[in-house]
């Protein structure tokens, strides 16, 4: 964009005084959505003419004429006619990646900013000669048969946008009845609910947060007339997806709150709701849940995690080290007892229960299930959905459960004293329970459950173990790059691997840890290969694609039990454990980081 500006240019000219500037920058703070050039015109200060040729001469915007320029059809094409026609901008050619566009004010940045958006091209804008452009417009998008088709959509009650008439009008009410939000919002025209860009925009984000293996989609508005900010988390990093004119930002949220059935005129308090995309993209098996929060300024953020119907993952393919896989099998194939995976939000805790009930999920045995929300889907098990808001809760659906005759009990997760109680009565009556629960490590989540009231006597019956997981992102296996591990790194591995076992007994010295890692993940020569990201096309230049787990897995033995039961913290729990032959995450980490499969500052991110 040139660096001079039209009030400059309008001076230099001789077309304004300095007075006639400051008084209409000083009206302009009154009526900021109207650019200065027309309120110039407006206030008869300058002409039409006038004002074009300061655009022209001293801008330097090509000038052109178009109601006889050589229209391409497929520049008119990425610009739906409801916008062009909204903002006075016509499309003239698409030129390498980049949509010629002529306006009668090219310095509008905010305009230029929504054609980009709707257009999804670099937007390179033109001069239009002064009272050409309407009717060339018009005209253009009549040839190529646009302008019935717009009639059309908005004659049909907005059926091709997918809006019902009554979700445009609750829209248009709620934004005309929050005058005190009113101040904070833009200056530009807001975006109606009728724009087909709108719909579009919220399908395309979805599908492509679908296609890249996206977990969730964050929302951001900020005040005046800064953009609103859309990112993607995928592999557990954000990334940014795209920035919209802040004309989008009220329509935006109103939509994703009609989507699934939130009150639109409600700014004050944070909301939570589901998205069926299957309602909207007709095939699309996908569900949304979706939070919104109020933000300063009156706003509100949005943020949609995507539940894609999943199926389970093999036990195998967890990535649990040989010793893991083996206990944790023999703990998951015992005929009643507590099993607990533990971790952050978005660790994958559904993930791996599901393999495990999949392990076991044989005709003999019946499996029921409490989830919120349902993600993975099993052939063989009986899966129920738990609402609070009509206080059928994760208690309420275990002690419906214990009277249907279960041999197995999945909760979904742990939250409050009653769960917890019920699923260890149930334990110790005869049942496999398996849950999920957000604690740190193994030992931590008995000191958490004991602190949430437990008895410790029964709970240390009830447990059989405790697996806690992370995620770290795996090295894309196209372009990483190996090299030799050096002595000072090898040395660090090791460090950093013993410095976990403490004041342990029984536990492996670093002659043994060498042997043990020589014989396992050494090449045949005796070297050591580690990997470094790299970045290509497949991985999207970032080194890492996908995501591998690490384990922590605990499991309850007669010692382990005195322990619990007479109240032993944290680090006694993980001594005796790591005496056992637990290994803690970051030594699961270290070791998938001698096998090539992540680095080490990834496993460093994730673990103590």
């Amino acid at each position: 964009m040139p660096m001079v500006r039209i009030g400059e240019a309008l001076i230099a000219l001789g077309f304004i005084t300095p007075r006639e500037l400051d008084g209409a920058l000083e009206q302009q703070k009154n009526e900021r959505g109207v650019a200065l050039g027309q309120l110039l015109v407006r206030q008869g200060v300058v002409s039409q003419e006038n004002l074009q040729t300061a655009l022209a001469r001293k801008m330097r915007y090509p000038v052109v004429d178009a109601g006889s320029f050589p229209i391409e059809a497929r520049a008119l094409q990425r610009l739906p006619y409801a916008i062009a026609s909204r903002l006075t901008a016509l499309p003239l050619i698409l030129h390498g990646g980049r949509l010629v566009v002529a306006l009668e004010d090219p310095s509008q940045r905010l305009t230029i900013d929504e054609i980009e958006f709707a257009s999804q091209c670099k937007v390179v804008p033109v001069l239009a000669r002064a009272g050409t452009l309407a009717a060339a417009l018009h005209a253009a998008y009549d040839k190529i048969g646009a302008v019935d088709l717009s009639l059309r959509r908005l004659g049909d009650g907005g059926a091709a946008t997918e809006f019902e008439p009554e979700d445009a009008g609750k829209l248009l009410a709620s934004l005309e009845q929050t005058p005190e939000v009113k101040g904070a919002e833009d200056d530009g025209p807001s975006i109606e609910q009728s724009d087909n860009s709108l719909v579009r925009l919220i399908n395309t984000m979805i599908l492509e947060a679908q296609a890249q293996g996206v977990s969730d989609i964050h929302v951001e508005t900020q005040p005046g007339r800064e953009k609103v900010r859309i990112r993607f988390r995928k592999d557990g990093q954000l990334r940014p997806y795209l920035e919209l004119p802040p004309t989008y930002r009220n329509a935006l949220l109103a939509r994703l709150k009609i989507m699934c059935d939130l009150d639109i005129s409600e700014r004050r308090k944070p909301q939570d709701g589901k998205i069926n995309f299957g309602r909207f993209v007709p095939g699309q098996r996908l569900e949304l849940r979706v939070a919104t929060i109020p933000t300063h300024s009156g706003l509100e953020d949005a943020v949609l995690r995507l539940l894609a119907s999943a199926k389970p993952l093999p036990l195998d393919k967890l990535g649990l080290s040989a010793n893991n896989f083996e206990r944790f099998k023999a703990v998951v194939a015992r005929p009643y007892g507590m099993v607990l995976c533990v971790g952050p939000t978005g660790s994958g805790k559904t993930t791996t229960l599901h393999s495990a009930l999949g392990y076991i999920n044989t005709p003999d045995r019946k499996i029921w299930t409490a989830e919120d929300p349902i993600e993975i889907t099993q052939a063989g098990l009986r899966q129920v959905q738990v609402n609070p808001r009509i206080d059928w809760t994760f208690a309420k659906a275990l002690r419906a459960f214990l009277r249907a005759d279960p041999d197995v009990i999945m909760v979904g997760e742990i939250r409050d004293q009653e769960t917890s109680q019920v699923a260890i009565e149930a334990s110790l009556t005869g049942h496999l329970v398996l849950s999920t629960l957000h604690t740190n490590s193994a030992p931590e989540t008995v000191t958490r459950l004991l602190d949430m009231g437990m008895d410790p006597f029964n709970f240390a019956d009830a447990l059989l173990a405790v697996l806690a997981q992370r995620l770290v992102r795996r090295l894309c296996p196209d372009c990483r790059q190996p090299y030799d591990a050096g002595e000072a790194e090898l040395a660090e591995l090791l460090a950093d691997y013993r410095h976990a076992m403490g004041d342990a007994e029984n536990v492996p010295g670093e002659a043994e840890v060498l042997a043990d890692w020589r014989r396992r993940l050494a090449t045949p020569d005796g070297r050591y290969k580690l990997y470094r990201p790299a970045g290509c096309p497949k991985c999207d230049g970032s080194g890492f694609r996908g995501r591998a787990a690490i384990h922590e897995l605990m499991t309850v033995s007669r010692r382990m039990r005195q322990l619990i039961q007479t109240g032993a913290r944290a680090e006694e729990l993980q001594r005796c454990g790591l005496s056992e032959g637990m290994r803690t995450l970051r030594q699961d980490g270290i070791e998938k980081v001698l096998a090539g499969v992540t680095t080490l500052e990834e496993v460093r991110a994730v673990s103590n």
